[in-house]
């Protein structure tokens, strides 16, 4: 065999191993993956570490409330479904956002119960292709934030125009707020409150590969553009931040390595709402600010709340 054949082999198998590469990147981070993170959750269900248990005693509370099941279908066809759990009759409304493969029951595992038994209503969002919404593919952002605008809309026509919304998300939820933050929101939306968002999906797939594959991760944009119809630029909450004119408080665990503690004060500084705050829960990891520290929390968020609606 020639040299020249030999070395398109190795440049074709180069190639192909990227290609699959960037293939399962993709459809790791972006997948619905229904069935395993099914497998994930039924493990947790049997894990004794305290955090978890709280988590799923914030289950059994929310499993319990009286609420209305509502449903939508998203601009792309995609069928969405959410939770409102009305509190007496309050025109104040939560709409909480949920993270990464996840419920809202898990990613609010103790702030749910704060912010509810403060006395406000919430709309308990299941972000697409997660718990009770269709879709193949999340987006990190990208067009859950479009979904969280639909949202409001059908709050706002079915509970009445004179509602006063805060807008809370987690960590990939964090990160649809602020995104949402740099469009234009309704008149009722007073604040947001983002916890432990990424500056960016780019970012954070490079910190989480720690810099490494650079190749694959260059490819899934073409991907994730082809098979999700979604672009990167559309996924970083720090350029739409400079938009924002939402009052925002930025949470962040400074324990955080998933989505690293420094992020929070890059979102921070970029903010241009004429009103932020933030605040740093001790000792916690991703997406643990107030199940680790429950008062601080509060203390944090439930004066922001009153303050704005």
């Amino acid at each position: 065999m020639q040299w020249y054949w030999i070395l398109l082999i190795v440049f074709g198998a180069i190639c192909l191993t990227v290609f699959a590469g960037a293939l399962y990147m993709f459809h790791f981070a972006f997948g619905a993956n229904r069935k395993t993170i099914r497998k994930v959750f039924d493990a947790r269900e049997k894990d004794p570490a305290p955090l978890v248990r709280m988590r799923f005693d914030t289950k059994t509370y929310f499993d319990a409330l009286p609420y209305d099941a509502l449903s939508m279908t998203a601009k792309d066809g995609t069928k969405l479904s959410a939770r409102f759990f009305p509190n007496g009759g309050t025109k104040k409304v939560a709409v909480i956002l949920h993270g990464w493969h996840s419920f809202p029951w898990w990613d609010f595992g103790k702030s749910f119960d704060i912010v509810y038994n403060a006395g406000y209503a919430v709309l308990a969002v299941s972000q697409r292709a997660q718990g009770e919404s269709e879709g193949r593919y999340l987006t990190y952002g990208a067009k859950e934030s479009e979904d969280l605008l639909c949202w409001l809309d059908l709050l706002l026509e079915r509970y009445g125009s004179d509602l006063s919304i805060a807008i809370m998300g987690v960590s990939m939820g964090a990160a649809t707020v602020l995104i949402s933050t740099g469009k234009t929101l309704p008149k009722q939306v007073k604040c947001a409150v983002a916890d432990c968002s990424f500056t960016s999906a780019e970012d954070e797939f490079r910190s989480t590969m720690k810099g490494k594959f650079p190749l694959i991760r260059a490819l899934g944009k073409p991907i994730a553009y082809i098979l999700a119809h979604a672009r990167y630029s559309d996924m970083s909450p720090i350029t739409a931040v400079t938009r924002s004119k939402t009052p925002t408080l930025f949470i962040h665990g400074d324990k955080d390595s998933f989505v690293p503690y420094p992020m929070m004060q890059k979102l921070y500084d970029a903010c241009a709402a004429p009103e932020k705050q933030q605040w740093s829960s001790p000792g916690a990891v991703h997406a643990e600010s107030a199940m680790r520290n429950p008062d601080g929390y509060a203390a944090a968020v439930l004066p922001w709340l009153s303050a704005h609606l």
